[in-house]
């Protein structure tokens, strides 16, 4: 049996199925890259911040919020901004890649 293709609604599950698995394809290797970096700077990178990732008024201080002269202020604000965009990717990841396993085609 030979399948239309043609279809209006078959192109557009078509379409969709390959968005999604793109996007989700590409949000979880940013994610998994992320969390890559963020094991990197938690406990490779020197100098280490292991107890003080909470603490940044003694790292950085409090007067001057671009003091990034500090090798130690550097790597906190890199991982704070790894921790968001690491979130972001792992919620857009769940967003694509629920409905491209989810998606059915009609009949």
């Amino acid at each position: 049996m030979i399948t239309k293709y043609n279809d209006g609604k078959t192109v557009l599950y078509i379409f969709l199925k390959f968005l999604l698995g793109i996007l989700s394809f590409l949000s979880s290797f940013l994610c998994i890259l992320g969390f890559y970096q963020l094991i990197q700077y938690f406990f490779f990178i020197e100098p280490s911040i292991e107890g003080e990732i909470f603490n940044y008024e003694k790292i950085c201080g409090n007067s001057e919020t671009s003091n990034l002269t500090n090798k130690k202020c550097q790597n906190l604000m890199s991982i704070y901004w790894l921790l968001v965009t690491t979130f972001i990717c792992f919620i857009f990841m769940l967003i694509t890649a629920y409905p491209f396993f989810k998606i059915k085609k009609r009949k």
